[in-house]
């Protein structure tokens, strides 16, 4: 029996059959969502989201929600200027200065020092797919 390959590629799809899909999908999951709405509009209904709509609508509480915003839209523009200012201050300070100190490149001799091995060993590693390490035991000692 042969064997079922199954490919994902998206771009094969045509632009008429990726509408189609996408206006399905948006079909029945508003179809879902209208199904729902009974319990939905219970569920408010029990936890009393009529109360919040007398105070916000009938009430003008949306007026006072506006205030609140322009408040808060003031201190994110103070906020921003302070630390706005505060970074123009660090960068006249210290932006000028580069600190990092690169590294230079590394050959297969840094690596033999660095890890108190052969040349030989370093280049027959670094030519094998994988390296097994012995356990931790082997080359740790006994400190007991």
């Amino acid at each position: 029996m042969p064997e079922i390959q199954v490919k994902d590629n998206p771009n094969l799809m045509s632009f008429l059959r990726r509408i189609t899909e996408i206006g399905l999908t948006g079909l029945v999951w508003g179809l879902w969502i209208y199904l729902l709405l009974p319990i939905i509009n219970l569920l408010l209904w029990i936890f009393g989201v009529r109360h919040v709509y007398h105070e916000v609508f009938e009430n003008l509480g949306y007026l006072e929600l506006f205030v609140l915003i322009q408040k808060i839209g003031w201190v994110i523009i103070v906020s921003f200027i302070v630390f706005r200012l505060w970074g123009y201050y660090n960068y006249w300070r210290f932006g000028r200065r580069n600190k990092r100190r690169s590294v230079g490149v590394s050959n297969i001799e840094d690596f033999a020092r660095h890890f108190n091995i052969d040349v030989r060993k370093v280049e027959s590693l670094m030519s094998q797919k994988e390296i097994l390490w012995p356990p931790k035991e082997l080359y740790q000692g006994s400190s007991d």
